[in-house]
């Protein structure tokens, strides 16, 4: 479960969230200590993502370029804007990080692998503005078919190519889903209703379900990119069944806030927590680790969470050729 946790890691970028992710961080390993050493990954990766965050807020170093009509069109065809689309990025001032986060993750339970994804990465094997582009575009058959050919880890150069181009999907989000729509009605509309249980932005299945108190209206937060919507109708959000199909469990009596939607048609579940305020973007993962409780829970139920949604885009986007040393 360990290589679970790590994967839910991000990117406060002031002193303020990183307080608060100790906070939390205290809070967890007082209640599951055998967590203690996923958070102390954890800890040095959002450090790090905080400042790759900073460097992505002075300059946004990918391009796309959409008007709100090409948007519109692709949420009328139920595709996530970043899906199929041509993403240039710059990966000059990014690269550090990414080495960086091969160097974090080399020490924990990655251990060896990571090292080696390293190395492959620092001599070139791997061109790592494609393999951002690729990861924004969600394209991961692409990047798990590109370590194999390089021979390292598929899961590894995937969950690398997340954390360096997580802050970049947030900003992207922002500018298509609020900055965008601002300029146009139709689109402004079209984004507030959506309606599915994937992001519109990315694809990306939610990490969990926010309910702002005293509201009882609950909302999505995207995994990858962080943008937040919320459905109109109570119903799966992986395979749209409602009705007896949904039953709401919760793990702790005396915590009725924190509580698991589970499917018995699919077999998937989405964990639900109160909040006073939406999670910031930076985040996230802390608060997804902090409550790995209602993860293990629908575990041991038998429940899971799917793979990635896959979209037909008619656009073939591996990730593109790269030097071989």
């Amino acid at each position: 479960m360990l290589s679970y946790f790590i994967e839910m890691t991000c990117r406060p970028s002031t002193f303020r969230e990183l307080e608060v992710a100790e906070q939390r961080w205290r809070e967890t390993i007082n209640r599951q200590p055998d967590l203690e050493p996923a958070i102390q990954i954890q800890r040095r990766i959002i450090t790090r993502s905080g400042e790759l965050a900073a460097v992505v807020n002075k300059q946004l170093p990918a391009v796309l370029d959409l008007t709100p009509a090409q948007v519109a069109k692709k949420l009328r065809r139920e595709t996530p804007i970043l899906v199929g689309e041509t993403i240039v990025v710059d990966a000059r001032a990014i690269v550090p990080f990414v080495l960086g986060f091969c160097e974090d993750l080399s020490s924990g339970a990655a251990g060896g692998p990571a090292g080696r994804l390293g190395e492959t990465l620092d001599r070139g094997r791997i061109d790592i503005g494609s393999l951002l582009a690729a990861s924004l575009g969600r394209q991961q058959a692409a990047i798990r078919n590109k370590a194999h050919h390089v021979d390292v880890a598929p899961d590894l150069l995937w969950l690398v190519a997340e954390l360096a181009s997580g802050p970049l999907a947030n900003r992207l989000q922002q500018q298509l889903l609020t900055d965008l729509a601002e300029q146009d009605d139709e689109l402004h509309s079209m984004i507030n209703t959506w309606d599915h249980g994937f992001c519109a932005a990315c694809g990306s299945w939610p990490a969990f379900g926010e309910r702002i108190k005293p509201t009882t209206q609950r909302s999505l937060r995207c995994s990858f990119c962080g943008s937040t919507w919320t459905p109109t109708i109570q119903r799966c959000i992986y395979c749209n069944e409602a009705g007896n199909s949904l039953i709401t469990a919760s793990v702790e009596s005396e915590h009725p806030s924190r509580h698991l939607e589970l499917c018995r048609h699919c077999g998937g579940y989405i964990k639900c927590i109160g909040v006073r305020q939406p999670t910031p973007f930076q985040l996230l993962p802390v608060e997804d680790l902090s409550t790995c409780d209602l993860d293990l829970s629908a575990v041991e139920q038998g429940y899971v969470r799917p793979p990635m949604r896959t979209f037909a885009t008619g656009n073939n986007l591996p990730c593109p050729p790269y030097p071989v040393a």
